[in-house]
Parts: C-alpha cells; structure tokens; sequence
C-alpha cells in the first residue's frame, strides 16, 4: 500500500505503524468454477455494473465473492455489506461488531463461512483488537470471535483445504495458520515464522496472501521490502512453527502490493495505482511482469477478488493521513474491470 501520504492500511506508516496462485504452481489443479473464468459460458459484462457504489463514510478494505455476492468489509466500524455482482446493489449483511472490532481481509471456506481479520493494535487506529472472526454466509450468524493476541495486525486471508491462512503485518515475519478439520471444526491459531529468503522490511511485512489450489504452498506478498518497493514470496503452507519463504526471481519492478488473486501462473498484484499481471513459472519461483491496469476512477485501490472473467476492486479511499475512514462525507466502491 503506497503512494504520497495517501496511505492505507497496508502501507504509510508512521513509527506506530501505519497500515493497517492447471499446470501452473507446485501440484495446481483447475481453479474453482467459482472463482475462475467461465470457460463454457458467456458473460456479459453489459449486464453487470461496473461500478457498485457502497454508503458513504464505509470505508471497506478487503473483499471476498461467493457465487454473485461480494462480501465487503469497514475498516472504521467491522460492519460487513453483501453486495449483489447483477445488480450492484448493496445491503448490511453484519452490524458493527463492538468496540475493538473492524474488518480488514476476508475469504469463504468450502462450508459457507465468512472468515474475517480483524486486524489489532499494531494498527492505525486506536483500541483495535487482534481478532479473527467466522460468519455463517446465508444468515450472517456470527460463529467465532477469537482473539489472538500474539498478533500485531491480522490484515488479509486465504482459505485452503486444511487451514486458514492470515498476515500478520505488523510483525516484522509472521503470518497465522488456523487448522479446519475435515468436518470443518476450527482448531487453535497458530505463529508461522518466516524465514528462509523472508528479510523483515521497514513498515509493512506480510500483506497480501493467495495459495495454490492444492494448499501446499502460499504466495505472500511483502508491502515494504528492503532496499524499496514490495516482493513476492512463495511460501510451503507448514504446519510447523517456522516456513522457509523464497522470494520470487521477478523480471521487472514491483512498486507497491496490496491484495492478491491467483488465477492458473496468473497473479493479479493489487497496487494503489492499479492491478499489476505477473506471469509465474511453472515451480512458481520466477515471475514476469508483463503491465499493469488501472481502476477507472478509484482513489485507492485495496484488493481485489474474481467473478467469472471480471476482477472486483476494492476502491479504499483511505485520503491523505487515513482521513476518510468513517468520515461520513467520503465515498466509496467496489469497481469491475476485465481480467487483463
């Protein structure tokens, strides 16, 4: 997350921290028919709107799609809107959870749930606990609050068929692996280590987070790299203490990253100034950037997720200094564009 003092969450700090993956990688198989593109069907991109206006003052962050409906979440109240793809409108799916509870990265599992960071005190915004949270999809039933104080920020999410995966960026090398048994019971939390190539930056660590469709290993994206701009790391999705991150041999600069959306070697490398394509290696350990697409009129570009053949946006909006969370005068967006 980058750019002047238009901060987000993932990026502008201040000392008190500022932010807030077929034949393709290591045992890939098809993407979902969920997520992935439609490859027998036609989608008409006339008849969904391009542009999904949310309440002023909202202030979401992350994303996550479930069929036609795009959950999103504020990163001022926890509140959680369901947003209808076909028609672009909106409607509050969850209340504001409670004091110390806002809502940053989200993702659903194979049963329905809603999983959503919380992020914590590392962050920038006052008396916010270092929380994850589970959601029922059809009722909105809230399943799980769990706190997890070794966490500096819990920030972005990735499901797979064995845990649930989060960043800590506020720690200088973590991310937290949640195990789900096969009958979907939620286990203990756990602090995965990052080692290996992993080289903690100056601000922003571990942001953005994809997997492959098998599990076994994890693309981490790391906002504040040494020596400048972000990296990209593949990453073996242990069930250990520690995990031997290697950093990917990318031909071409990457600015900044935020959100990630892996679609086959495709990555989507979600930037404040648009969506970068990253073209992977069949061992997923080299890169090639090949061009980056902007977000027709988003300030602020978060993460993203996928629907068919069409990339939804998050348009953050944080303003200068996070001037635009909560405040009831700023707006916001979910923004469609054509897979690039």
């Amino acid at each position: 997350m980058r750019k002047s003092m238009r901060r987000s969450l993932g990026l502008a700090l201040t000392p008190v921290f500022a932010v807030l993956m077929s034949a393709a990688l290591p045992g890939a198989p098809a993407a979902s028919a969920e997520s992935a593109p439609a490859t027998g069907a036609v989608f008409h991109h006339r008849l969904y709107p391009s542009v999904l206006p949310l309440p002023n003052g909202f202030s979401p962050e992350g994303i996550a799609v479930h069929g036609t409906t795009a959950f999103t979440g504020s990163i001022y109240n926890g509140a959680i809107r369901r947003v209808d793809l076909r028609t672009g409108r909106s409607k509050q799916f969850v209340t504001p959870p409670g004091a110390g509870r806002i809502s940053v990265g989200m993702d659903v599992d194979r049963f329905g749930r809603l999983w959503v960071a919380g992020g914590g005190a590392g962050g920038p915004l006052p008396g916010v606990v270092s929380t994850f949270r589970v959601y029922d999809t059809r009722s909105g039933r809230l399943l799980a609050d769990v706190p997890f104080p070794a966490a500096g920020f819990l920030n972005d999410v990735k499901v797979t068929r064995d845990a649930v995966w989060f960043t800590d960026s506020a720690s200088p090398a973590a991310l937290v692996r949640v195990p789900v048994a096969a009958d979907g019971r939620i286990g203990s939390p756990r602090k995965v280590t990052l080692t290996g190539d992993w080289v903690p930056g100056s601000t922003i660590n571990a942001n953005g987070i994809e997997a492959t469709p098998d599990g076994r290993h994890l693309i981490v994206d790391q906002t504040t790299a040494p020596g400048g701009g972000a990296a990209l790391y593949l990453v073996p999705a242990t069930s250990h203490g520690t995990a031997a991150a290697r950093r990917i041999d990318l031909e071409g600069t990457l600015a900044s990253a935020d959100g990630l959306v892996l679609l086959g070697r495709t990555l989507y490398v979600v930037t404040h100034d648009g969506v970068v394509k990253v073209e992977l290696s069949k061992s997923g350990t080299a890169g090639r950037i090949v061009g980056i697409t902007e977000v027709p009129g988003a300030a602020f570009a978060s993460t993203a997720d996928v629907f068919r053949s069409r990339l939804y946006v998050v348009d953050a909006n944080l303003g200068d200094n996070l001037a635009n969370i909560g405040n009831p005068a700023a707006s916001f967006k979910i923004v469609g564009i054509r897979l690039p």
